[in-house]
């Protein structure tokens, strides 16, 4: 017992260092990731993953990815950028945001994302993304998470975008 107890105890010491040191002030990281669960697939939020929706007929292709910069021990300046294609229609789509590591590995972020449609009427949406950091070496983490858009123009939707997805962050 007292050696199961050593080696949890010497397993989450690691486990948790890894965080600390990746997230320091001044490091980088680049995540790529997926939403394979949405309530509103179609719906044009402002994904940076990669992502292959089909439903009624209509297919949307997606593929991006987010950099951002540690401006603080565990708190980073997150920039997206992605592509989106339905049918025949291509978008470019974007976010902007900050995310934060606690001592637990546990992410959470707050952005702006959206995409540029070409109409008068541009989605834009606030999202709010929790998660957990798994660390599968010292500069990389796979990171489920659960993330809630919140429409900011109406004219374009009035209904939020729930999505689960998986993160593949490198720290640099």
């Amino acid at each position: 017992m007292k050696k199961n107890i050593t080696l949890l105890f010497v397993t989450l010491t690691t486990y948790f260092a890894f965080a600390q040191d990746v997230t320091q002030k001044g490091s980088w990281l680049l995540e790529l990731g997926t939403s394979p669960f949405q309530n509103n697939n179609l719906k044009q939020g402002g994904s940076t993953g990669l992502n292959l929706f089909s439903s009624e007929g209509i297919t949307l292709f997606s593929i991006g990815a987010d950099a951002g910069c540690f401006i603080e021990d565990r708190a980073a300046l997150k920039f997206g950028l992605g592509y989106t294609k339905i049918e025949d229609a291509d978008y470019i789509t974007y976010k902007t945001g900050f995310k934060y590591y606690t001592k637990w590995n546990t992410p959470i972020q707050i952005d702006i994302n959206g995409s540029t449609t070409g109409s008068k009427v541009e989605p834009l949406w606030l999202g709010f993304q929790l998660g957990y950091a798994a660390f599968l070496n010292k500069n990389l983490s796979f990171e489920p998470t659960m993330r809630y858009n919140v429409s900011l123009n109406e004219q374009f939707s009035d209904q939020g975008i729930f999505e689960l997805n998986f993160n593949f962050v490198i720290f640099l």
